[in-house]
């Protein structure tokens, strides 16, 4: 337990990415993990004492979640039966840049939240430092495995739009957004493995890139947000500049 805490806090100190930056609950409710793997948040959450349930489109994971006795659908969020208005917690960590149709996807978030409920969307800043000095060449942009890319702006607005009002911006990012950019922008006339060599696998380097990446978090630069919201008590739009701080 000590060896892992110090590992956790070694990591923190050198820039890696601790994960994403759930809101907090005065006690636990419903969740549901969409795009949730293996089910590891699905567990952590059930073992906080959440009804906690996931959907998986990858066949392989789902099969490793449901091993793990957890309640994961495998498919679509809109193929899943949940009832309507049956989650106090929904999250969507770099899940939703995956989808071919986001707002559809976010039309079915709002109508399974319960009034009140609150969701965390995760996806990369296609607004980013990174993005903008890269371009094609940018770590997150991930063509055609990311459907869209998106931004704190226009993310917002996607929400406004179907009925939800934006409570809190988080930019948390990792080293990858830097080195594996720089790696792929090195590999794009030698016919490598786009985010593989020497540079992207360099430990100093990882550790570097993950210092300047938290230094663009702040300036909200960084290459990864996490929006969280709120639904809201009508469906009518919330304006965009409701946008949070960071916390």
């Amino acid at each position: 337990m000590k060896a892992t805490l110090w590992k956790e806090r070694a990591k923190r100190a050198l820039g890696y990415w601790q994960g994403t930056k759930d809101p907090h609950f005065d006690r636990p409710g419903r969740f549901l993990d969409i795009g949730c793997g293996s089910g590891t948040f699905v567990q952590r959450m059930r073992d906080a004492g959440w009804s906690s349930y996931g959907v998986e489109v990858s066949e392989p994971a789902a099969q490793l979640a449901r091993s793990r006795n957890l309640q994961v659908f495998r498919g679509r969020l809109q193929d899943a039966r949940f009832p309507s208005e049956s989650f106090d917690y929904i999250r969507a960590s770099h899940s939703l840049e995956h989808m071919a149709s986001p707002h559809e996807s976010i039309d079915e978030i709002h109508r399974r939240l319960k009034p009140g409920g609150r969701v965390l969307i995760a996806i990369p800043n296609i607004e980013s430092l990174s993005a903008r000095i890269f371009r094609e060449h940018w770590y997150h942009l991930c063509p055609p495995v990311h459907a869209f890319n998106d931004s704190v702006k226009t993310l917002g607005r996607m929400l406004s739009i179907h009925g939800f009002r934006l409570t809190n911006v988080v930019f948390n990012s990792h080293y990858a957004g830097i080195v594996g950019s720089l790696q792929i922008w090195l590999n794009r006339k030698n016919g490598k493995e786009s985010s593989r060599g020497s540079r992207y696998d360099n430990r100093g380097l990882r550790v570097v890139s993950g210092w300047v990446e938290k230094l663009c978090d702040l300036i909200r630069l960084g290459d990864m947000i996490e929006v969280t919201a709120v639904k809201a008590a009508s469906r009518a739009s919330q304006a965009p500049t409701d946008l949070a701080q960071p916390a």
